[in-house]
């Protein structure tokens, strides 16, 4: 029993060690990250819009809705035939591109087409064919009395025109006419005197520009002398009312009517927030327009230049009817470049870049907010942003008890209770050592051993006595060869077997009457 404890103990020991040196390399403490400090950047974008003055929001009184008296148009220049003594006149054009050409070159005609009652239309050419360079003006003369012939005549100017350009030559031609009546005793010429014509060669955008002009020149005789008569000065054309200033303005959120708007100005606001205090707080803010198809292309113009701030900070700027042309003409210039209709979206981007001194070390961060409305349609819808935060933390590492469990105890306590169990498994293994080794029994004779075996396997059957009954002289002593075969006698007769123990040998008997079956186990 013994050597199997300190069999036992013996494969025990070694795991307990094993155990708690893997316990023990467990480190008590452990590296954590832990936030020292939280801020936000806090941005908010709002506006207000000043509105023309409308009948909508009661700023004017409500159009007149009484029939619109017809007004004269304005008169032609009537001049009698008799006194005329001669009319001479001007064309002067003009070829006006977008850009510098390298050369501009014209050929000019001046023609009169009369209608004459005998003998049909008939031409007189009245500037043979001219060649010109650049801006130019020809003169010519009409005569009265011809003109007083034909019920009706055109005066025609036409111009051919080359233009070199950087992909080439560019032709173009251009005519103007001029009418004139002869109406009773008086000669009428039309107060149409300026023909315009707006085209494009490629990215060349161009203007035609042609311009009549005349005088009257009056006989001696006439009742006013030998004066010059000039065309009727063309009555101006009505100034539109001005438009007057609101009383109305419309902030964020609210539906803003394209067409009474007048300008907006729009603040961006920008609050840094730190849950501990900081220093040498600076900032950039950019502020910029987005045109975008979203996905597909974007176009950005500055509202804000790069502009220094210091701490809490807003910035204002304006937006005007003008700008929100602008960007509606870029759309439709892209649409036409890509061939595609596209959503017009109109974003205010603000991008700040915040830097701050603390005493876990620096910030340095940009963040950006965004004001969004599509530019199609009759109204503006801006979204309607709350002030949004872009929260930020700055995080340092720092040594923490570790926070593993063993069978609900932390590191320090399984750590001396496996010490503990170690300890005591190591004494128990030394203590049974000491009793396998130093008090040892000592090792049996063949006999005893043979005698310890016997009493063990038939304890039932033997029966140990200090004195073997004297065999008698009639007695018969029958000497069996071993153990076993004295127990068979014993169980085939039901006897005992009597066991004497001597010094170096055991005597085993079984008495059957006057018969003695005996075995001895000498050494």
């Amino acid at each position: 029993m013994r050597r199997l404890f300190l069999i036992l103990v013996s494969v025990i020991l070694p795991a307990s060690i094993v155990g708690a040196y893997t316990i023990f390399s467990l480190p008590t403490e452990i590296e954590k990250q832990i936030v020292v400090l939280n801020y936000e950047h806090k941005g908010e974008f709002d506006y207000t819009a000043y509105l023309h003055g409308s009948y909508l929001f009661d700023d004017i009184p409500p159009p007149d809705t009484s029939p619109e008296i017809l007004k004269n148009p304005p008169s032609k220049g009537k001049y009698p035939i008799e006194i005329i003594q001669r009319i001479g006149m001007t064309f002067t054009y003009q070829f006006v591109p977008d850009e510098p050409v390298t050369n501009i070159s014209e050929e000019v005609e001046v023609k009169a087409v009369l209608d004459k009652p005998a003998t049909g239309q008939e031409e007189v050419v009245l500037v043979p064919k001219t060649t010109q360079t650049g801006a130019f003006t020809v003169y010519f003369w009409l005569d009265a009395n011809e003109l007083a012939s034909s019920s009706t005549i055109f005066i025609k100017a036409d111009v051919y025109t080359t233009v070199e350009t950087d992909t080439g030559p560019m032709f173009e031609s251009f005519t103007q006419r001029l009418g004139i009546q002869a109406q009773g005793p008086l000669l009428e010429i039309d107060n149409d005197l300026t023909g315009t014509e707006q085209a494009s060669f490629g990215e060349l955008n161009y203007e035609q520009i042609g311009n009549f002009d005349y005088f009257v020149r009056l006989k001696a005789r006439s009742p006013f002398g030998m004066i010059v008569l000039r065309p009727p000065t063309p009555l101006p054309l009505p100034s539109p009312p001005p438009l007057l200033p609101s009383s109305k303005t419309l902030g964020l959120g609210e539906p803003l009517l394209f067409k009474l708007l007048d300008r907006m100005d729009v603040t961006f606001s920008y609050h840094f927030e730190p849950d501990r205090p900081v220093s040498q707080i600076a900032e950039e803010v950019e502020i910029n327009a987005v045109l975008e198809n979203p996905g597909v292309w974007s176009k950005t113009f500055v509202l804000v230049p790069p502009t220094k701030k210091n701490g809490d900070f807003t910035v204002t700027f304006p937006l005007d009817i003008d700008s929100f042309n602008h960007f509606n003409d870029m759309f439709r210039t892209i649409e036409g470049e890509i061939g595609a209709p596209a959503p017009h979206d109109l974003t205010i981007k603000a991008d700040v870049h915040t830097v701050a001194q603390t005493p876990f070390g620096p910030i340095d961060e940009e963040s950006s907010w965004a004001l969004t409305t599509p530019l199609e349609g009759s109204t503006l819808e801006w979204e309607e942003v709350p002030v949004e935060s872009e929260p930020g933390t700055i995080e340092m590492s720092t040594m923490v008890p570790n926070p593993e469990k063993f069978i609900w105890l932390s590191i320090r306590q399984i750590r001396s209770l496996s010490a503990t169990i170690a300890s005591i498994i190591f004494i128990l293994f030394g203590y049974l050592l000491v009793q396998n080794v130093w008090f040892k029994p000592k090792k049996l004779a063949g006999i005893e051993e043979e005698a310890l075996r016997a009493r063990k396997k038939h304890k039932d059957v033997i029966i140990d006595i200090e004195e073997l009954p004297e065999a008698k002289a009639i007695e018969m002593v029958v000497q069996l060869s071993s153990l076993d075969e004295l127990i068979k006698v014993s169980d085939n007769l039901l006897k005992p077997v009597l066991h004497k123990a001597e010094t170096h040998r055991h005597i085993y008997c079984v008495i059957d009457g006057l018969t003695r079956y005996q075995y001895i186990s000498e050494a």
